[in-house]
């Protein structure tokens, strides 16, 4: 009995193991908003086949891959709609490994700004501008307008404020002729 239930163990043990291995041998990832690359780090036994559905289950793209060595390749989806699809990788043995991703492209933000209190009445501001355009700066001490100025520079500012007695909460508004527009606060 007891040696029943060590070759049962054992025998479990070696699954998991191949299991754990197939995981690692067949990677997805998406690379970009609308790129996806497939990592075979074993070698094939016989042809691989790679499928590319939509979000209703439909064949977008299908790759039949003849190696006789690791592979990795790139799919690019550009010329797709914006969705959801799933890639699956399969052999002769079956799926191997499946991965769903978006194509949603996120719209990033104009400007990235943040401000940090430095000391009692020192603030730094940090504006990055990536559409390269003006950037304006309007400092409020509680809703009163302090100070404002208008920065040229289209890589951002990096630029601390004495702020001679504070009344209220400091809050700095950045904001863009293209109608981008952040209140930030002070962070510690």
């Amino acid at each position: 009995m007891k040696k029943l239930f060590s070759l049962l163990f054992a025998a479990g043990i070696a699954t998991g193991a191949f299991a754990t291995d197939q995981d690692k041998v067949v990677n997805i990832r998406q690379t970009e908003a609308k790129k996806v690359a497939v990592t075979y780090a074993a070698v094939p036994q016989g042809t691989v086949i790679v499928k590319i559905t939509d979000s209703q289950d439909r064949l977008v793209m299908r790759d039949k891959i003849n190696k006789e060595e690791a592979f990795a390749k790139r799919y690019d989806l550009n010329a797709l709609p914006e969705g959801t699809y799933e890639v699956e990788v399969l052999d002769e043995s079956g799926v191997i490994r499946t991965a769903s991703f978006d194509t949603f492209v996120a719209e990033t933000p104009e400007v990235f700004s943040r401000v940090t209190k430095m000391g009692e009445n020192k603030y730094r501001l940090l504006v990055s501008n990536l559409e390269a355009k003006e950037v304006s700066v309007s400092i409020f001490d509680g809703d009163q307008l302090i100070h404002s100025e208008r920065i040229d520079n289209p890589q951002g500012l990096h630029k601390i404020f004495d702020i001679a007695k504070p009344n209220g909460n400091i809050t700095f508004k950045v904001s863009t002729d293209g109608g981008f527009e952040s209140y930030v606060t002070s962070r510690y």
